[in-house]
């Protein structure tokens, strides 16, 4: 049992450190409970906005220790518990439907996909015509980092929405949700001035899709293949291996 528990914490930092050191359509599946009101909206439990707003505060607050404290034991408890206090707060007062953690339709999720495969092929296409090569780096990424990143874009994706979003969007309503949630995923990707643009315009993407479609789900799938579409097609001079926080100074 220990050593099973070692083993997930392991992953679990091994995942958020490749992170750290490496991001109009129809309304149809959003629960009654979180389309646009002119009101700020309310969880089912009530909860008050003084305490969402806590909740706000203490995990962008261990994000930011995270991204700019240097690699330790003590660096690698704090990822332990950002990840424990995002599920553990994340999960608790919204129904799964307000989370995303719900299928859209088909019809929903081919539009997601297809919108995002389009963008991913763009991509490469756009940086060849320019007369760059991709990939853009001779050695990075590697195939074996590729699956721990697929599954750090669905974590981001239920930070982004299933925690920020859905909490800022119950303080403020679901428009200017996005337009908040967006700023503060962007702002976790400074000092990286190409990743933080990149990450604002998706982060505008991926919020109003999820307040028009309610799922994270084929998000975290455009998520990963937007990422290493990005990663193949732009050289470490400017990506700085898609670094953030400390650790982009202390690229080589």
């Amino acid at each position: 049992m220990r050593g099973m528990l070692l083993l997930v914490i392991g992953l679990i930092n091994k995942i958020v450190e490749m992170g750290v050191g490496s991001k109009s359509f129809p309304q149809e599946s959003a629960p009654p409970a979180v389309l646009e009101s002119p009101r700020p909206l309310v969880s089912s439990t009530s909860r008050k906005g003084s305490f969402v707003w806590l909740e706000i505060l203490i995990v962008f607050g261990l994000l930011e220790a995270v991204m700019w404290t240097p690699r330790s034991a003590f660096h690698s408890c704090l990822i332990v518990l950002e990840v424990a206090v995002v599920l553990w707060l994340g999960l608790q007062g919204y129904s799964k439907a307000e989370l995303g953690l719900v299928w859209p339709s088909w019809a929903g999720t081919l539009r997601i996909l297809l919108i995002g495969g389009a963008a991913a092929i763009a991509i490469p296409l756009l940086a060849l015509a320019t007369g760059h090569a991709v990939p853009a780096n001779a050695d990075w990424p590697q195939l074996k980092n590729l699956w721990p990143y697929v599954i750090w874009a669905f974590a981001q994706q239920f930070l982004l929405q299933s925690f920020f979003f859905v909490r800022v969007e119950s303080l403020v309503g679901s428009r200017w949700a996005v337009i908040a949630s967006t700023l503060l995923f962007t702002l976790a990707h400074l000092p990286n001035a190409a990743l933080t643009i990149m990450t604002f315009v998706g982060a505008l993407f991926f919020t109003e899709l999820f307040r028009r479609y309610r799922s994270i789900y084929p998000l975290g799938i455009v998520h990963a293949i937007l990422g290493i579409a990005i990663a193949y097609s732009f050289p470490d001079s400017i990506m700085h291996h898609m670094r953030v926080g400390l650790s982009y100074w202390q690229f080589h």
